[in-house]
C-alpha cells in the first residue's frame, strides 16, 4: 500500500527530528550514529499512527494492457522503452508522500548523504519494480522471434500471426490499447504475392479489429506509408486530405496498405476509437530496413553518384525512430480523451525537408568517403532499378534495389505535420544523423579507424576510375558498334531502293509494250 511501503521512512524522519543538532551532525566513520550519551534502557521516543498500523483499503487501479504486433521489430523495441518510461514516471508519482520535504529538510545534517540518498533511491526503485507489473502489461505478437537481448523483462511474447484467430483471440482478453505495427510484403517472399499481401494485410486488419472490438479495445493505432499516395508524381508538403489513394501502387504492399488504411478508419466508433499514422522511410541507430541497409551499401565503397534531374536534388522528409514513437505515444493518448478526434490519418515525418542524397552524405563522410561524387541524369538509375527488379523477379530472389526506391530517391516527396501538432501535439525531434554517425563512424580516430577510412577512400576512387573507364569504352564500343550497324542498315536500304526502282522500271517497261502490242494489234 501507498503509506505502509514508506512506514521505514516515516520513522527515520521522526526519529531523526527529536535529535539535536549536536547528536545529528556527530557521526563516526561509518556512519553510525553516536548516541552514547543517551541511556542504553531509554527509548527512542516514536509515535505510531493509525496509518501505520492499519492498511489501508485502496481502489484497484486498471491496469493498461498493451498489445504491439510485430513486436520483435527496431521500432517495437523502442516503443516499449518508452511506454515503461512512462509507466515508471507515473508510478514515481504516485510513491511520493507527504514527508518528503522534512526527509530532504534533514538530509543535510548527515555526514553520510549521499549513502542514505542511494539507500533512499534504492528503495523506490524496488516499489517501481514491484509496482510496475500491477500497471502496466505488454504482449508482444510476431511470427518472428526478437533478437537475443532486446526482449524486456517485463514484456510477454507470443510467437504468432495477428491474422490468426485461434492464436489472438485469447490474447486479447484486457487488452486496451493496440499498436498495430505488423505488415508483410515490403521485402521477403511476399513481396510478389499479391493475395497474401491483401490477406494479411487487409483482411487479417478487419479481422484484428472485430476481435478487439468483441474484447473491448479502446484504442487501435494503426501504422502505415507514405506509399499509399505515392504514384510517381512530386509530392509537395501534402497534407493528409489533400491527396485520396494512388491508382498506381508501386507494390502490393502499397496497395493493401491502402485498403488497410479504409478498413482501419471507418471501424472507428465511440467505444473503440482508431488512428493511422503515415511514416516515410523510417531510419535510426540499430534499424536494419533502411539505416544500416545504406551504410553496408556505402562500406562497400560503391556509392559514387548521386542523381539530379537539370542539377536539382530530389526533396524527401523521412521518419526517424524517436519520431514515430512519439507519434504512436501521443495518438494513443490523445484517443484517451472522450471529445478526441479519432478514424484520423496523420503524417509523422522529421521537421524539415532534405535532400534524398545530400541526407545521408555526413555518414559516408564520417566513414571516410570523399565528398564528390559523380552527377548523373535520373534515367540511369531507373534503367537500373527496372534491371534489378526484373532480374530479381525472374530468378525469384529479392531485388537488392527496387523500382519504388528509385522514385522515392529521383521524385520530391514533402508532407505537412501541421495536422498532428494541433491534433495530437506532434513535436519532431531533431534529424537522428549525428547519432547514427556516432554510432557507425567512430568519432574517436584511433589509429586503426583512420588506417581503416584511408583503405576506403583508396577503394572508393579506384572503383570511380574504373566506372569511369567502363563508360567511356562503352561509349566507343557503343559508337563503333552504332555505326557499323547504321552503315549496314544503309546498305541494305539502298539494295532494298534499288530493287524497288527494278521493279518499278521494269513494270513501266512491261506496261509500254503491252501497249505497244495493243496498239499494232488495232491499227
Amino acid at each position: 500500500m501507498k503509506r505502509m511501503s514508506l512506514r521505514l521512512k516515516n520513522k527515520l524522519v521522526r526519529t531523526v527530528s527529536k535529535l539535536s543538532l549536536d547528536e545529528r551532525v556527530s557521526s563516526d566513520s561509518t556512519g553510525n550514529f553516536d548516541l552514547q550519551n543517551k541511556k542504553d534502557s531509554e527509548p527512542v521516543p516514536t509515535t505510531v499512527t493509525d496509518d501505520e498500523t492499519e492498511d489501508e483499503e485502496e481502489e484497484p487501479k486498471k491496469i493498461w494492457k498493451v498489445m504491439i504486433t510485430g513486436g520483435a521489430g527496431h521500432l517495437a523495441v523502442c516503443l516499449v522503452e518508452k511506454i515503461l518510461e512512462m509507466a515508471q514516471r507515473d508510478i514515481v508519482e504516485g510513491v511520493k508522500s507527504d514527508s518528503d520535504e522534512e526527509f530532504e529538510r534533514i538530509l543535510p545534517f548527515f555526514e553520510h548523504l549521499d549513502r542514505l540518498r542511494k539507500l533512499e533511491k534504492t528503495k523506490k526503485d524496488d516499489i517501481i519494480s514491484t509496482r510496475l507489473s500491477d500497471y502496466l502489461q505488454i504482449i508482444l505478437i510476431d511470427l518472428a522471434y526478437p533478437e537475443e537481448g532486446s526482449l524486456n523483462p517485463f514484456c510477454a511474447f507470443a510467437q504468432g500471426s495477428f491474422a490468426d484467430e485461434n492464436f489472438i483471440k485469447p490474447l486479447l482478453e484486457n487488452v486496451t490499447t493496440i499498436f498495430h505495427l505488423a505488415a508483410v510484403g515490403m521485402t521477403g517472399r511476399f513481396a510478389r504475392d499479391r493475395e497474401a499481401c491483401m490477406q494479411i494485410n487487409s483482411v487479417g486488419t478487419m479481422n484484428l479489429l472485430s476481435w478487439a472490438r468483441d474484447k473491448g479495445v479502446k484504442q487501435f493505432i494503426y501504422t502505415s506509408s507514405v506509399g499509399v499516395i505515392f504514384g510517381g508524381d512530386p509530392l509537395i508538403n501534402i497534407k493528409e486530405s489533400d491527396r485520396d489513394h494512388t491508382e498506381n501502387f508501386f507494390n502490393f504492399y502499397c496497395e493493401s496498405k491502402a485498403h488497410a488504411e479504409n478498413i482501419v478508419r471507418q471501424a472507428s466508433y465511440e467505444n473503440m476509437k482508431t488512428t493511422v499514422l503515415r511514416f516515410s522511410g523510417i531510419y535510426g541507430v540499430g534499424e536494419k530496413r533502411v539505416t544500416e541497409r545504406v551504410i553496408n551499401f556505402m562500406k562497400t565503397g560503391w556509392w559514387i553518384a548521386v542523381f539530379k534531374s537539370n542539377g536539382v536534388e530530389a526533396q524527401t522528409q523521412l521518419s526517424s525512430v524517436d519520431n514515430c514513437v512519439q507519434g504512436l505515444i501521443k495518438a494513443e493518448l490523445a484517443l484517451r480523451h472522450k471529445d478526441s478526434k479519432n478514424g484520423q490519418i496523420y503524417n509523422i515525418v522529421d521537421r524539415h525537408p532534405v535532400g534524398t542524397f545530400s541526407f545521408w552524405a555526413p555518414v559516408d563522410q564520417a566513414l571516410g568517403f570523399p565528398k564528390q561524387k559523380l552527377t548523373l541524369p535520373p534515367i540511369v538509375l531507373r534503367v537500373l532499378a527496372r534491371s534489378i527488379q526484373s532480374s530479381s523477379d525472374f530468378f525469384g530472389v529479392e531485388p537488392f534495389f527496387t523500382v519504388f526506391e528509385a522514385e522515392l530517391l529521383l521524385v520530391t516527396t514533402t508532407f505537412s505535420t501541421a495536422r498532428a501538432a494541433r491534433e495530437l501535439g506532434y513535436d519532431p525531434y531533431p534529424s537522428a544523423i549525428p547519432e547514427i554517425c556516432r554510432r557507425y563512424a567512430s568519432s574517436e580516430a584511433s589509429a586503426t579507424f583512420e588506417q581503416e577510412r584511408a583503405r576506403r577512400a583508396n577503394n572508393f576512387l579506384k572503383k570511380m576510375t574504373l566506372i569511369v573507364l567502363v563508360g567511356h569504352a562503352a561509349l566507343y564500343i557503343s559508337y563503333f558498334f552504332v555505326y557499323y550497324i547504321l552503315l549496314a542498315v544503309s546498305y541494305i536500304v539502298h539494295a532494298i531502293s534499288s530493287c524497288l526502282w527494278a521493279l518499278i522500271g521494269f513494270f513501266f517497261a512491261a506496261i509500254r509494250f503491252f501497249w505497244s502490242c495493243i496498239s499494232i494489234f488495232f491499227y
